[in-house]
């Protein structure tokens, strides 16, 4: 067997006897311990040896987060989607991204972002943005539903079985039907908007599925106040999921987007909820500074067009349309030395 595939079923075996380990807190640590042990540098080894000094805490909230979400989550997707995204996206695929980055002399982000509408962005266009990643050593994506067929979205997720895929699903109808085609390879995580209509319905009926999900949710200068205080995540409470991702709007200050990034950073450190909780747009480049060299945010919006940290880029060439993912990279991602 190569050296990723023995890797892999070990891995497998592990989280296969983690679920059935009757002590969460054993399972959790060794859960981090292998982390470390798979770790791929020095800031991803830093960061599992920090995870095992905060699990020290006995009354940790993250112990109730894993005794949920293995008694409400179907154990073959918390393995293949755990692997995938952290195994192939952020040990095996590292590699390669790294190789990469010092060829070509630019950033590549360990996590992809895409708005699919079926129309400009359709599953031929998502499905070459992923086939070019996955070549360069990315292997997890967020994609934010925005229209479009979810029969042709969820061929694109079953075609690449070796990558995990967040999919923000506000505006997607999560009926029986459409959770049971977006998951069938089980690489999938449903992320539920906190401000549907019948959010705690989707989630009751997301947990009675076991079908792994999280929450999701916009927030502008008005609703940052609410998360700051801390009634935004408490109202969100059982229904959480495995976590909580908090999105800013274009229109939000820098200083206010460094308030709810620290508020969510300080939440993981303290364990104080059992979800763990994100900045998504602060905590993806943080992501990308300790799994890859740079730290940067990268999706494209719904025409194919670049969208970093700073906003949607004016360059008609930064497009998925125009130019190759990598070509792209060296265009906008240069780094210094």
């Amino acid at each position: 067997m190569k050296t990723g595939a023995i890797r892999r079923h070990m891995l497998q075996a592990t989280l296969s006897s983690a679920f059935q380990d009757e002590g969460p807190k054993r399972a959790i640590r060794n859960l981090v311990e292998l982390g470390e042990k798979f770790s791929v540098g020095r800031r991803q080894r830093a960061f599992f040896a920090d995870v095992r000094e905060m699990l020290r805490k006995d009354s940790s909230a993250y112990y109730l987060l894993w005794e949920r979400v293995v008694r409400d989550t179907d154990h073959d997707c918390l393995q293949t989607f755990g692997i995938n995204v952290g195994y192939n996206g952020c040990t095996a695929g590292v590699r390669t991204l790294r190789t990469l980055e010092l060829i070509h002399h630019c950033g590549i982000p360990s996590i992809l972002g895409a708005d699919y509408n079926g129309a400009e962005m359709d599953s031929r266009m998502l499905d070459s943005l992923v086939r070019q990643g996955e070549k360069l050593g990315i292997y997890t994506y967020v994609i934010d539903y925005r229209d479009g067929d979810v029969g042709a979205l969820a061929g694109v997720l079953a075609a690449h079985k070796d990558s995990g895929f967040i999919i923000l699903a506000g505006l997607c109808a999560l009926t029986t039907q459409n959770v049971t085609m977006l998951t069938v390879r089980k690489n999938v995580m449903l992320a539920v908007s906190a401000d549907s209509p019948d959010f705690p319905q989707i989630c009751q009926a997301l947990r009675e599925t076991h079908t792994l999900y999280c929450v999701y949710a916009a927030y502008d200068e008005a609703r940052a106040v609410d998360i700051l205080s801390g009634n935004f995540v408490e109202r969100i409470g059982e229904n959480s999921g495995t976590f909580v991702f908090l999105l800013p709007d274009d229109a939000v200050s820098a200083q206010t987007v460094e308030k709810v990034g620290s508020l969510a950073s300080e939440s993981r450190r303290e364990q104080r909820w059992p979800f763990i909780l994100m900045d998504l747009r602060e905590d993806l480049i943080e992501i990308n500074k300790a799994i890859a060299k740079s730290g940067c945010f990268v999706r494209f919006d719904t025409d194919g067009q670049l969208v970093t940290e700073n906003g949607r880029t004016i360059e008609p060439s930064l497009n998925i349309r125009r130019l190759a993912l990598l070509d792209i990279f060296k265009s906008s991602l240069v780094l210094e030395g």
